[in-house]
């Protein structure tokens, strides 16, 4: 299997972490104005704000399927197939631990045969009455998610606080 590169010939905007929207946009800026020619001659960056996920959001039942560019196979976070769900599954009461699932066994599988594999995994209800269900995530780049030259995605928590440094892509 392929390595997805992690952005490396992406700028960072590493002194963003721990910073409120407001302080990282004024970093954005700085940045981007005291070297624009990296920038494609912007004096700015449109911020494409994204939450992490946690446990107490609406979708917290679906797990994530991390697919190639394309969006044709399973990558998984580590580039390896696996997929993780991040929470305990409460079945009548009791924390249970679900997977990971290997969607790379005996080669990359589709979107749709890791989920159908998933959900045959846990086929029951958790407490609040959902199934496990599952999302598609493409890498910036593929067709569901091109890459833009005018804009740093930024990853906060529920405190609107960056929780990772900002890629312009």
């Amino acid at each position: 299997m392929m390595n997805i590169p992690k952005y490396a010939d992406k700028y960072h905007f590493d002194d963003c972490v721990g910073k409120t929207i407001e302080e990282c946009q004024v970093i954005i800026d700085t940045v981007v104005q005291s070297m624009p020619e990296m920038f494609n001659n912007q004096t700015t960056l449109h911020m494409s704000i994204r939450k992490m996920r946690e446990q107490t959001d609406l979708s917290y039942y679906k797990v994530v399927l991390r697919t190639n560019t394309a969006g044709t196979e399973i990558y998984g976070i580590y580039d390896d197939g696996v997929v993780y769900y991040p929470w305990p599954w409460r079945v009548n009461g009791v924390d249970m631990e679900i997977g990971p699932w290997d969607c790379d066994e005996g080669g990359a599988m589709t979107p749709e045969d890791c989920c159908r594999k998933i959900q045959l995994d846990v086929s029951y209800p958790d407490d609040n009455g959902n199934y496990i269900a599952c999302f598609v995530e493409e890498p910036v780049g593929g067709p569901h998610n091109p890459e833009r030259d005018d804009r740093a995605i930024v990853v906060t928590d529920g405190k609107g606080t960056v929780v990772r440094a900002p890629v312009a892509h």
